[in-house]
């Protein structure tokens, strides 16, 4: 009997093997497959849990973060300008960016709109650029945004053409004054809980750069800035650094289709308490570099 027994139980041992072989070979091909299809799609890394990650849906109405994309305008290379449109889309697409802020010189016909409207996620938001033009006052804009939880972002565009090649003798240009009384008294009459300022030109002062002209125009803003409570300037790079925070106004420069660096875009991300900035690359890869807090202090 014991000999029958043992005998059976080897005999359905046998019969299981290859069922478990069958199975096990079949979750390896899924497996490989996945592998496959998956091998050159750009990665999302985030590398704090409160951001969201691939694939999450965002609601605004019940979302503590508020996002949207500033990128810097220009002419690229064909294939360059098609991989960072692609990059923007899919991150259009999983946090639902509120608007762009397209960073450029051009206006409405900078070359980086040629190809948006091949790109659903992007062409359906709204798109506010900026300029450098040598008019008064053409590209200046404000927009009062209302975020989701009762709180307001005040984004304001100014035409920085005339603070191109500034020299100490332009202060009483009319442009220059215009440009600056306008950037005042716009800023005077808000109440917004975010004021954030975007303009085509940096106004970081680098070491290379470290003149009196310089100095002076950076001043001016530096003041302004301060008296009114602005909690971030936008532009293009003009440092090696993107960040720079300087008495609670912190600066953040896009890079520059000319920019070497890795970075083709960032995604900002507005909660009650502070702005997050992701840098993200031509790659798809998401990192938090900056972060400022409401009274305008930098975080990080």
């Amino acid at each position: 009997m014991e000999g029958d027994e043992s005998s059976a139980h080897l005999h359905g041992t046998a019969k299981e093997v290859p069922w478990l072989r069958t199975f096990l070979t079949q979750a390896a091909l899924c497996f490989f497959l996945f592998v496959a299809f998956n091998i050159g799609q750009p990665q999302i890394k985030v590398p704090l849990s409160s951001a969201p990650g691939l694939g999450e849906e965002r609601s605004f109405g019940s979302s503590t973060e508020f996002y949207f994309v500033s990128v810097a305008g220009g002419s690229r290379p064909l294939e360059l300008q098609s991989r960072l449109l692609k990059q923007m889309g899919m991150i259009a697409k999983i946090y639902k960016p509120n608007f762009v802020l397209n960073i450029g010189q051009f206006g409405e016909v900078d070359p980086l709109w040629f190809n948006v409207t091949l790109h659903p996620e992007l062409s359906k938001i709204p798109w506010y650029t900026t300029t450098a033009s040598k008019g008064r006052g053409i590209g200046n804009f404000m927009k009062k945004i209302q975020l989701p939880y009762e709180q307001v972002l005040e984004v304001i565009g100014i035409d920085t053409g005339p603070f191109q090649n500034f020299s100490q003798n332009e202060i009483n240009d009319t442009d220059f004054k215009e440009q600056l009384n306008w950037l005042k008294q716009t800023l005077a009459v808000t109440s917004s809980d975010w004021r954030i300022v975007v303009g085509f030109n940096p106004l970081v002062i680098c070491n290379q750069q470290n003149n009196k002209e310089a100095m002076i125009l950076w001043g001016l803003f530096r003041d302004i800035f301060l008296r009114y409570r602005v909690n971030a300037y936008l532009s293009t790079n003009g440092c090696s650094s993107y960040f720079y925070n300087d008495r609670g106004t912190t600066y953040i420069e896009n890079p520059r289709p000319t920019d070497r660096l890795q970075s083709s875009f960032f995604l900002h991300g507005v909660s009650p308490q502070e702005i997050k900035t992701y840098s993200v690359d031509y790659g798809g890869i998401v990192e938090l570099k900056n972060s400022i807090s409401q009274q305008g202090r930098e975080a990080i």
